[in-house]
Formats: structure tokens, sequence, C-alpha cells
């Protein structure tokens, strides 16, 4: 009986990167069966493994707070971790040892780095043709803008998104944390299922040179058409749309309970009229049509709110999708767990952790593949955890080798520079919504 593999099995990637875009888009090789090794900086770490991106666990950074980052888990799931300094010759060296020996390199520094460094493209491939490299920047590796570094949150503003996000007669709004991380993600990873098909077929390798800065014109089609076919520009206008009304998010019964609806034809205002027990708004001449409602969207989704506001939420959800409304509650990180659907599609999976973070659900894939059990195969890696294993497995390096990479720290099994650590003020943080909540029984 001839075994079934996963589509990635077999290949090796190096992963470079840090953050979100790179790292998570590595952690879904991972799932698909590749075999991933985190390459890590001793006196960089991730800024995911510091408490940048939220608490530690149990609001504790105890001994080894870089191995408490619940975000860290999340992105990097699935891979080995190598804590290797490039900025060392001996650590170039190692890494072009790896390089004749893996598939595909994943990194994401500013072009200067790896051209500096010497294992820029065009010289990895002289010591391995076939090699796919990703290269992901902020603005991509030419241009007059190159070597700017860059965040989600200045690329969604020189993108141009936040210029149309935002609420009515306020300053630009970011869309959210990180937004074109994971759009670069996706954008990256169609490159790279391209660049696997080519070099199955050839033999030839290739470089994807990703430029976030230019999936911003995927990120919003509409503003440029609109401003292409007659010149004007959309407003922010928060929730809502231009076209229908009500559409927008209305508060329901409850502790900040919310709730989407949308109006697309006068036979749902009717409904919802009929719903609301006002069916005289459905023939009042200022809300009986499309363009009306537009006309009278302020006071018509004061009317709406005033009613929302004493339903229960899925009580309500209910009945607006049955009358084929649209309409859905804004889920917490806790009812996303909790939720039905999600739990059918098993989208959260279970990954066992070494003590004490032990038994977590982590997100997994928004898609099933029918012949393949794609799966989180095993939890991120502590910092250096596999240093030995992968010096010796794969390059065949000695114990006194190692340890004197060791003890001239190309290698390190503890980061170097750990950077700051300590417990979060939750308590001010809930006061100014930093955080919505702290869940005192998330263990169960």
């Amino acid at each position: 009986m001839t075994q079934v593999t996963l589509p990635l099995t077999g290949v090796r990637v190096l992963d470079l990167s840090y953050v979100f875009a790179v790292p998570y888009m590595a952690g879904l090789l991972s799932d698909l069966g590749a075999e991933v090794i985190k390459i890590e900086a001793p006196h960089k770490l991730d800024q995911t493994r510091g408490r940048a991106f939220g608490p530690y666990l149990d609001n504790d950074p105890a001994e080894d707070p870089w191995n408490r980052s619940g975000i860290f888990y999340v992105v990097n799931r699935g891979k080995r971790s190598l804590a290797m300094d490039l900025s060392q010759q001996e650590g170039q060296e190692i890494f072009r040892e790896l390089v004749a020996k893996s598939d595909i390199v994943l990194e994401n520094f500013t072009p200067r780095v790896m051209r500096k460094w010497g294992l820029h493209y065009d010289e990895l491939k002289k010591i391995n043709p076939s090699l796919i490299m990703l290269s992901n920047t902020g603005y991509g590796s030419t241009g007059p803008w190159s070597s700017f570094p860059s965040q989600g949150t200045t690329l969604e503003a020189t993108m141009g998104i936040t210029y149309y996000t935002g609420y009515r007669d306020d300053k630009p709004w970011k869309v959210g944390q990180s937004y074109p991380d994971f759009i670069a993600c996706w954008a990256g990873l169609n490159g790279l299922w391209a660049a696997i098909a080519h070099m199955r077929k050839t033999g030839q390798g290739q470089w994807i040179d990703v430029g976030m800065y230019q999936l911003g014109a995927s990120l919003m089609p509409e503003p440029l058409l609109q401003k292409q076919l007659d010149g004007t520009e959309p407003v922010r206008m928060g929730n809502e749309h231009a076209e229908y009304v009500p559409s927008n998010l209305y508060q329901v019964a409850g502790d900040d309970q919310w709730l989407a609806l949308t109006i697309q034809t006068n036979q749902q205002w009717e409904a919802l009229a009929k719903l609301m027990q006002q069916p005289h708004l459905a023939i009042d001449e200022r809300y009986r049509t499309n363009a009306a409602r537009r006309a009278n969207r302020e006071s018509i989704n004061a009317l709406v709110q005033d009613w929302c506001r004493s339903q229960n939420a899925k009580a309500l959800l209910e009945k607006l999708q049955a009358l084929g409304i649209a309409a859905g509650l804004v889920l917490n990180s806790r009812d996303l767990l909790h939720d039905p659907h999600l739990q059918h599609r098993q989208f959260y999976e279970t990954v066992q952790h070494p003590e004490p973070i032990g038994e977590r659900p982590i997100i997994g894939r928004p898609y099933k593949l029918r012949f393949r059990d794609a799966h989180i195969k095993k939890p991120g890696p502590r910092f250096g955890e596999d240093n030995n294993s992968i010096l010796s497995e794969i390059l065949g390096k000695s114990s006194s080798e190692i340890a004197a990479l060791k003890a001239s720290n190309v290698v390190s099994d503890l980061p170097t520079n750990p950077g700051i650590s300590g417990t979060m003020d939750t308590a001010s943080m809930l006061k100014l919504k930093t955080l919505i909540a702290v869940d005192q029984d998330y263990r169960s």
C-alpha cells in the first residue's frame, strides 16, 4: 500500500524571517509537510518572542520569557530552531552548507543585509541552482525606496488604505494590526507555489522579490476604479456602506455586544420594519427607497440602533437571517473558539506544548485538502532547541565542532540580548481598552 504523503514532504525550508508575514508563511509550509528551520539571531530576538505582541503565558515572564509568547507559537508552529549569528563569517559558512542541502530560503531583511553578507540570490544559486528564494521587503529590492525599512502601520498609510478607513469627519485610521503582513503572506505563497511547480518541471530555481507596498493596489480596487471613472473618491464612513442603508454595526443587549446587518432591497427593508414592529417605516417617503434611505442615513441608523439596543444578539441574528437579511455577530477570541461552525471545520487544532504551556488550541488553515491530512505537526520551537540536532544530523558536525561554535558565540542556546521583559499591567490595559477582557478560566 502506497503511503500518503503531504505535498511538501521532503522539502527543506530555511526561514530567516521575523514578525508575521514570512514567519506565518513558513508555518503554513510546515503544515503541508515541509521541514522548516527557523534561523534566529542570538543578539536580536524575533519581536514576537518578546512582549510587544501580547502578554506572556499567565502574564508571567519567568526565567525564559522568550519561550512564553503565544503569538510566536501560533505563527512559528512546526518549525525547528537554529540560533546562529549570520553576521559572523562562520555563521555565513554554515548557512551556505545548509543552502546546499535545502530547497527554499525565506527572508525579510532590507535588501542591503543579504548583499552585505554575500548571501543574496545570485551567490546562493551558485551553491544550489534549483534553490527557490523569497525576499519580502517593504518596497522591493529595486527603486528609490528599496532601502527603506517598513512595518504594517507605515505601509497601510503609504499604500493609501488609511485614507479611506476611519469615521465621518475624523482622521484616517488603521485597518488593524499588521494587516498588510497577512496579505503579503498569501501573495508570497502564490509566488512559491508557482516557483515550486516550475522547479519540479525544469530543475530551475527562482528568486521571488516581494514588495509589500505594491499590495496596496490589490487592497483597495474600488477607490482606484472610482477615481479613474469619475474623478471622485470615497469618503470615510466607518462601518457603513456607500450604497446600502442601513448597513452598519449596531450595539445589542449585553456588555459590549454588537451585530452587523445590511439591507440591500426595499423588500428587506419592509421585512426589517415589520420585525421592528414599525411597519409604517416601509412606506415612509424618507425611507421607502434605497435612494431615500441614503439621503436619510443618519436618522435611519438612529432608529435601527434604538431598536437593537434591547435585542438579544443570537436571537436577533437568527430572526434576521431567517428573513434573508445579511447579518452577523461581532465575535471575540473566546466566541471564535466556541463557534460551532469553526469547531465542525476543525479550524482550531489542539497542540501539545512542553510544560508549563501544555495543551493549547492554535488556528489551522482556511482550507481543507480532501486527500491529504495537512495539520500542525508540532509546537513552535523553544529558542535554539534544535541547535545540536541540525548541526550534527544535517551537516555532520562533531560534538567538539559544535562546542567550538558555541564558545565563539556563532551558535547560542540562549539569547545574548533578551531585551526587556516583565508582567503587563492588565488593569490599566482593560481601562484603556487595549485589552477587552482577561479570561481567568482560559485553561478550561
